[in-house]
């Protein structure tokens, strides 16, 4: 079982033909309510490659709750021990994506939702990992300390967050940490990404990876950095990719090399990003195979 911790949204995908070089009036060429958020679309992804899933997070208490939990039901992937938030707004997002699959977002979280203190009742059981998205940062906190305590899988999404001590120990104890490069920028103070890496591992002798879009992965182990290269597809939506990528690696770490795992998850990242409809078009584990042929074996830098 992994359990996937952090934020929920409602999002709701205006399609336009392209981005305008200054604020006009669009015609929208489509429009579409989805769920998202990185931890729970990660969940979605580690369901579609066959793995169990759950999703720890914090609801509202209105329609749009009630809708993205059905979503999660549907699928079979439990929300149990998720807290629900009395008279708050569920978090939204909007997200406008032109016709080459890129994308802008604005993000609305409701103050009551955001700082509700109470925590939820947490398992670290020996069949169990986690995979926690540090915008919900004192659950990402207490997660990553117990998982390094109890000898489990943590992987974390790090990508918009503050820094703060709260998230140097996340990096610290978590076994997997996975940067976008923006978040390893904010992290080093920008330094170049080989340095980075190299910087990080100089403190703290293990696993850390950064996600670069379309210019793949780079990770370091044991003292070794090595770089996946991305495919060369048709992109079609790029939204919800990093998600993907970071579940699907959750999945596949539990039973395979760092490199396979690494592979086969920027296979899936890669598939995903061929197709529109958000969760509703995640690719199956013998999907994932057959496109993995397309991966170039990884290289030592």
């Amino acid at each position: 079982m992994i359990t996937c911790v952090g934020p929920i949204f409602l999002d709701r995908v205006i399609k336009i033909d392209r981005f305008p070089d200054k604020p006009i009036k669009l015609v929208a060429s489509g429009l579409e309510t989805r769920l998202g958020g990185p931890a729970p679309v990660a969940s979605f992804a580690i369901k579609s490659l066959g793995g169990e899933a759950e999703f720890i997070g914090r609801f509202g208490s209105d329609d749009d709750a009630e809708y993205l939990k059905s979503e999660f039901l549907e699928n079979g992937i439990s929300t149990e021990k998720s807290i629900t938030v009395n008279k708050a707004q569920s978090s939204q997002s909007h997200i406008f994506e032109d016709s080459k699959g890129e994308r802008m977002l604005a993000v609305y979280n409701e103050k009551k939702l955001s700082n509700e203190k109470k925590m939820p009742a947490f398992e670290f059981l020996s069949t169990q990992s986690y995979l926690v998205d540090t915008n919900w940062i004192e659950a990402a906190h207490f997660v990553a300390i117990q998982s390094k305590k109890h000898q489990i899988n943590c992987v974390v999404d790090l990508d918009n967050f503050s820094n703060s001590n709260l998230v140097d120990e996340v990096v610290n104890s978590a076994s997997h940490p996975v940067f976008s490069e923006i978040g390893l920028n904010r992290f080093t103070n920008n330094m170049p990404i080989i340095n980075a890496l190299r910087s990080l591992y100089q403190k703290n002798q293990k696993f850390y990876a950064v996600t670069l879009g379309s210019k793949g992965v780079y990770w370091i182990e044991n003292g070794n950095i090595f770089h996946c290269s991305s495919p060369q597809i048709d992109v079609k939506e790029t939204n919800g990719a990093g998600d993907v990528f970071h579940g699907a690696f959750a999945k596949f770490i539990e039973n395979k090399t760092t490199q396979e795992a690494i592979e086969l998850a920027t296979a899936t990242a890669s598939l995903k990003c061929t197709r529109t409809g958000g969760i509703s078009t995640l690719p199956s584990y013998e999907e994932v195979l057959e496109f993995s042929e397309q991966i170039k074996p990884s290289k030592q830098i």
